[in-house]
């Protein structure tokens, strides 16, 4: 029998290192941050705790420390590259078993991290981004992609358990929610504003718009990263939706999880895309090295062309050229550093398009 396409897939596995590098950093806050709870309130065992395993299956004080002990150094094997995939594995079933010993640690932004760097153990996350130049980008295979598309799925499973939940509760519905976590900083927004518009910050309208906005955003977010048509415009969505987290309500790392976690729906193919600086030009100098280092997901070749009357000419996937306002459109569409700028230079250039 013909298994699935996408199980026998292989692409690329550039990427995943990347995302292996960014997942085990956020797990290795994680544990830091355990680690200081541990020291500054103590030993969970000592207090009321609820766990869901036997309670002989519990560590003990020392037991705990020694978790963390592991957990911390599964991370940073996993950063540097150093049995990458086993130690990103093991770091994050540490990070779930002591969930398990006390359901009151449980938060779903710490679940979403540990189960999204359970997936990215079983890609081919260790043959890119390695100490010591053990393996050089062009000595890389391609490699199978089946679990980057679990990670993608965990990702839409997140954005829909969530806004059918707030779908579910009559405070989320009613835009109660919104509206008290927009007067915590109302004050504060108020000399920035114009009177009128702060005064919106305690309207219910407003509050029940902007939880209606959040529940749509939220249901987009899941569906259209998988859309070529939608891809991007959703990747920005989620990128403006998860800065306003940010700003609004605290989440520890859940923002910075699911946006590293957005790697899995770049194209994994590399340097399709060309960046040509005139030679001409002074400023190329500069530009050139510093666009090549932030360069990041590998996107452009970057050339230096001689005779070109322009600073920076950009050819995207199909050939084509782009000058002026569309170019810095297709440099932001992708390049990370840039991207929030991508929609405002679409609207600017789309006659150009």
């Amino acid at each position: 029998m013909k298994l699935p396409s996408f199980l026998d897939e292989e692409r690329d596995p550039y990427l995943l290192g990347l995302l292996r590098i960014a997942i085990a950093a956020l797990l290795l806050l994680l544990t830091l941050k355990l680690f200081r709870s541990y020291l500054g309130e103590g030993y969970f065992g000592d207090v009321f705790h609820m766990p869901l395993l036997p309670a002989s299956l519990v560590p003990s004080r020392t037991g705990y420390v020694l978790l963390l002990g592991c957990q911390a150094l599964g991370a940073v094997l996993a950063l540097l590259g150093l049995a990458a995939r086993p130690a990103l594995l093991g770091a994050a079933m540490c990070g779930l078993y002591g969930m398990a010993c006390d359901r009151l640690q449980y938060h779903n932004n710490r679940y979403t991290l540990l189960l999204v760097a359970l997936l990215v153990a079983f890609t081919p996350c260790d043959r890119s981004f390695l100490p010591f130049g053990r393996r050089r980008p062009a000595q890389r295979a391609p490699a199978p992609r089946w679990a980057a598309y679990l990670i993608g799925g965990q990702l839409s499973l997140v954005y829909l358990a969530s806004s059918l939940g707030k779908v579910l509760d009559d405070d989320w519905r009613s835009g109660t929610v919104m509206s008290l976590r927009f007067a915590r900083y109302r004050e504060a927004a108020e000399p920035w504003l114009p009177g009128s518009m702060a005064a919106w910050l305690a309207e219910p309208w407003f509050g029940q718009t902007a939880a209606i906005a959040a529940l749509t955003t939220e249901l987009l977010l899941a569906l259209g990263p998988w859309l070529k048509q939608s891809r991007i415009p959703a990747l920005w969505l989620g990128v403006v939706f998860h800065v306003g987290i940010e700003l609004f309500a605290r989440v520890e790392l859940f923002s910075y999880t699911m946006l590293s976690a957005y790697l899995v729906f770049a194209t994994p193919e590399l340097r399709e895309r060309r960046l040509s600086w005139s030679t001409q030009r002074g400023a190329a100098r500069v530009l050139l090295p510093l666009f090549s280092r932030l360069d990041l997901l590998a996107r452009f070749r970057h050339e230096q062309v001689a005779g070109q009357s322009t600073l920076l000419v950009v050819h995207d996937r199909a050939g084509q050229a782009h000058q002026g306002l569309a170019g810095l459109r297709e440099l932001a569409r992708a390049t990370p550093w840039l991207f929030p700028l991508w929609l405002p230079l679409r609207v600017l250039t789309w006659r150009t398009s």
